[in-house]
């Protein structure tokens, strides 16, 4: 009996390693682009400067968890703006303490797998590039819940001839 109950813990810490792989998303998260007006061009650039995606508003990205990345998002006769995408820990990481242990935790965190992308979800409001008024970013959780927002006075560049 207590042979069988030592096989099928052996057998549950082989088949369920890695918490947040399998029941925090995988390697991988979908990231929600929106802008105010739309359709505008975005640009992702990892924070190596790699381009992961381009496209254009509204629309929904699969990043992979791993990096940090920058949304430059852009329309003819607005001001371009830039949002930017953190990485913070999956809780689902935690998970590996009751099943997976070390080896959980070594493979959440080399999949990409124990991060989360935040915000999940972002929105826009570009100003007019002949208008001098705000520009309006929004930052929204997963949850779609607003974290942040930011007021950001357009100033045209004078310098430039």
């Amino acid at each position: 009996m207590r042979c069988a109950r030592t096989v099928m813990v052996l057998c549950l810490a082989l088949v369920l390693p890695s918490c947040a792989t399998i029941a925090g998303g995988g390697s991988n998260q979908a990231v929600t682009v929106q802008s105010t007006p739309a359709p505008a061009s975005f640009t992702i650039q990892s924070s190596s400067g790699i381009q992961m995606a381009q496209g254009t508003t509204p629309t929904t990205v699969r990043l992979p968890r791993k990096n940090e990345y920058q949304i430059q998002i852009t329309m003819p006769g607005y001001h371009p703006q830039t949002a930017v995408l953190t990485k913070g820990i999956n809780g689902w990481i935690w998970g590996n303490l009751f099943v997976g242990w070390l080896v959980g935790f070594i493979v959440d965190f080399a999949s990409g797998s124990a991060y989360k992308l935040e915000p999940s979800l972002v929105q826009v409001s570009l100003a007019q590039a002949d208008d001098e008024t705000y520009a309006v970013i929004r930052i929204y959780n997963a949850d779609k819940r607003l974290l942040e927002e930011k007021r950001l006075l357009m100033v045209p560049d004078t310098t430039a001839r």
